[in-house]
């Protein structure tokens, strides 16, 4: 799992210094340099909030073994450890999706 989020922090890495190029044509009115910036400016606060969620799920994977420790039975802890891993997949193709977006 760390590796997938040391990849996923160089592609966002990448992705934020990577040169951006607004139009082509060099015929982009201010409005549309405007709606750009501002498209790009949530969609970074959105990349932001699903690394944060990220790492909040991955941290907690910790949590499962406390409680195997703590009595919880094997299979149940199994069973929450899955639907977190699950939620973390889901989680990096949605980060992946909002770097390329970028």
């Amino acid at each position: 799992m760390k590796r997938h989020l040391i990849a996923m922090t160089l592609a966002a890495a990448f992705a934020l210094t990577a040169p951006l190029s607004l139009s082509d044509t060099g015929l982009s009115t201010g409005y549309q340099q405007t709606v750009a910036a501002e498209s790009s400016v949530d969609g970074m606060k959105r990349l932001n909030l699903i690394i944060k969620k990220l790492r909040d799920a991955m941290g907690s994977m910790k949590d499962f073994d406390e409680l195997e420790k703590a009595g919880l039975n094997k299979k149940d802890v199994d069973r929450m450890r899955q639907a977190m891993e699950s939620k973390i997949r889901q989680m990096m193709e949605d980060a992946i999706y909002a770097i390329r977006s970028l």
